[in-house]
């Protein structure tokens, strides 16, 4: 017999014991992974299969205003929970509790008979209503301890605080933007079961304790942001308005008091009112700013030297620009007036005309170191630039409009922020709502400093227009501002919707001029109705918010040192053609003139107003050095008829124009039309006849 078939067998057996082997090493090798290398994560997965876990949810931070008092904060809610493994009869289950909640009883169904170790069945629910669930002793439904938002003050300050969602999630406004600081981290809980889902008395039980969410305190002032919605409140029952808006900020620091808007919402029920409600239009709406814009206008002008507040300017009642009419809006216009009462006038012609001198370019630049046309990142969601024209697109006419305010777009905050800049030295703030972030145990996490953008005009050109804008509320058109005692400076808006009888109309002011504390906007949008100018309905709510703030920060009287009663004198305008322009500027410097350079050669071949004019001291004497440079500085003609010749004269002598006459007695007819822009030096021919 063969062994050779033995031999086969024992090769078999060898070789299937080396494979059982193998086997037993790979199996050896997994078990050591398992229950040595990697033993810990497989304890912690068994661990999740026996355990429940539910989330603690950590306190939202409380948000203060700067005095400390409470504008939002969280309280404890509970929520009702199902564990469906314990449920005894899901459907009588759900119908209790379908009636309790007032829930859907199908909704209430398919949670208890979920596969999951606990489900939520309603959260956040009032006191009461879980006193009622707990009376009913259901097998299978308890309570967890959530955090719910609650805004004490109702509708106070909701476009600022904004609200927040069923998770504690910021949705809207500083909540929305603060979210990271005053959300906090979440616990847990774990608790052990057995397979068939039961408690094990002595299993194991984990608790990770939330952190809770910082609190953060405002530069709001509660007792400032009721005063102001008082007032709105009561404007929105007297004027015809889709809505208003108003700010009240801190020029040195950027610090928002106030700011409010029109319609509002109550913040504990936000989910009732439309949403258009919730938006905040003081910095996500534009508006055409009017007049309120020749504030910018006006200190740009003065920083730049092209304007003085002794220039004389002609307002015939319209100006034309590239065959286009501007109406003022004093019919037949305010004559023969300086620059000073152009603004106190609010006169469009004479903003025209100053645009015109400052030229586009310089213009341009000026709105832009204002902040217009970009962001001033308050830190609220939703923030507009604004609308300005391509820098190409602005014609001459473009550059007339903007001069007065219109054919811009800017947000109330912008237009705040701008003024502010103004009242507080020419150094532009960026507006802020938060001054500190603290623990909830009081600890400082971070102090949001004043952060100074850029200086925008001069100290000196700031305080030039503060005063200009004084003499608006003491006897121009901003009149209806004017509080007893206190020196206040302003400017009304009121801007035309186009097509339509609909206005927006505005008033900013500034408090006390002397020592500004205060920059306070009101706007009102889309008015109808007999009263639309800002005169009429933003000025007297400024008044009266301004009152009582007044009243509130304790802000003293202003008592103006005693100024000596100064004459200024009349000079007489030397002739410069031709001098060289160093000894021209060092001639009228030393005679008490301003001087304004106009070009780069070293010869004046031009000056306004001409030699022999007799203007007073400190007026701006403009000298141009090259030919074709004065066309910004193009002169409204002023309408002279019915004017003797002497009194033609001197008016066209104090703007830089020439009179030639025909006849003797008052004027009857001039060549060219009133409000035509001509060069300085053109001669005005006219025609005079005696009344007799």
């Amino acid at each position: 017999m063969s062994v050779y078939p033995q031999l086969q067998v024992r090769k078999r057996i060898l070789l299937l014991f080396l494979i059982f082997l193998f086997l037993v090493f790979l199996l050896s090798i997994r078990l050591a992974w398992i229950q040595v290398v990697n033993s810990a994560e497989f304890q912690k997965r068994a661990l999740e299969q026996r355990t429940r876990e539910l989330k603690v949810e950590p306190k939202r931070g409380i948000i203060y205003d700067k005095k400390g008092r409470e504008l939002a904060i969280s309280g404890s809610s509970e929520t009702v929970v199902a564990v469906p493994m314990e449920i005894e009869d899901p459907g009588r289950t759900a119908r209790i509790l379908s009636n309790i909640l007032a829930l859907e009883y199908d909704y209430v169904y398919d949670r208890l008979t979920r596969k999951a170790s606990a489900v939520y069945i309603k959260r956040k629910v009032s006191e009461e209503i879980a006193e009622e669930v707990r009376r009913q002793n259901l097998a299978g439904i308890t309570f967890t301890e959530e955090s719910k938002r609650f805004y004490p003050k109702g509708n106070l300050a909701s476009h600022i605080l904004g609200f927040a969602g069923i998770d504690s999630q910021g949705l809207e406004g500083l909540e929305l933007s603060y979210d990271k600081y005053l959300r906090g981290k979440p616990g847990k809980i774990g608790i052990e079961r057995d397979a068939a889902g039961r408690f094990i008395p002595d299993g194991i039980q984990q608790y990770v304790a939330p952190h809770d969410g910082y609190n953060i305190y405002l530069t709001i002032d509660e007792v400032i942001q009721y005063i102001v919605e008082r007032e709105l409140d009561k404007a929105m029952t007297e004027l015809q308005t889709s809505g208003a808006t108003v700010i009240v900020m801190d020029p040195k620091t950027g610090g928002i008091l106030a700011l409010a808007n029109r319609p509002d919402y109550d913040l504990n029920n936000f989910a009732a009112y439309p949403q258009k409600n919730w938006r905040n239009r003081a910095i996500s709406d534009g508006f055409e700013p009017g007049s309120t814009f020749k504030i910018i206008t006006t200190a740009a002008a003065l920083e730049e030297g092209v304007v003085n507040e002794y220039d004389y300017f002609a307002d015939p009642g319209h100006i034309l620009v590239s065959g286009e009419r501007i109406n003022c809006w004093k019919y037949g216009g305010h004559g023969s007036q300086t620059f000073a009462e152009v603004v106190q006038n609010s006169c469009n012609p004479g903003f025209v005309q100053v645009g015109m001198r400052l030229g586009k370019e310089s213009f341009y630049n000026y709105i832009k170191a204002f902040g217009f046309g970009s962001k001033t990142s308050i830190r609220l969601p939703g923030e507009a630039t604004g609308i300005m024209l391509n820098y190409d697109s602005i014609g001459p006419v473009e550059l007339a409009t903007m001069s007065f305010g219109h054919g811009i777009t800017v947000t109330p905050i912008q237009l705040t922020t701008a003024v502010a800049a103004i009242a507080n030295k020419g150094m532009l703030m960026q507006p802020r709502l938060v001054e500190e972030i603290r623990t909830s145990t009081g600890q400082l996490v971070e102090r949001i400093e004043p952060v100074a953008v850029r200086q925008v005009v001069s100290e000196e050109t700031a305080d030039r227009t503060l005063k200009l804008l004084e003499k608006v509320v003491a006897d121009g058109t901003g009149s209806s501002a004017a509080i007893s005692g206190y020196r206040i400076g302003g400017k009304t808006g009121t801007a035309k919707h186009y097509g339509v009888e609909v206005y927006d109309s505005s008033f900013i002011g500034i408090l006390p001029i002397d020592d500004p504390q205060l920059v306070i906007m009101v706007v009102f949008y889309d008015l109808t109705g007999q009263l639309y100018y800002g005169s009429q309905t933003a000025a007297p709510v400024f008044r009266n918010i301004a009152l009582d703030v007044i009243r509130y920060l304790d802000i003293a009287p202003s008592f103006p040192a005693e100024e000596e009663n100064k004459i200024n004198r009349v000079l007489t305008v030397p002739d410069l053609i031709n001098m060289d322009i160093y000894e021209a500027e060092n001639l009228l410097r030393k005679e008490a003139f301003d001087v304004k350079i106009v070009g780069k050669s070293k010869k004046v071949l031009k000056q306004v107003p001409l030699a022999g004019a007799r203007i007073l001291e400190g007026t701006t004497v403009l000298l141009f050095t090259e030919e074709d440079y004065d066309r910004n500085y193009l002169i409204a003609v002023p309408d002279l008829t019915g004017m003797t010749v002497d009194e033609a004269s001197y008016l066209l002598e104090q703007i830089g124009l020439l009179l030639q006459v025909k006849g003797k007695g008052r004027i009857i007819k001039q060549d060219i039309q009133a409000g035509e822009r001509v060069s300085s030096g053109t001669v005005i021919s006219v025609e005079a006849k005696d009344s007799a």
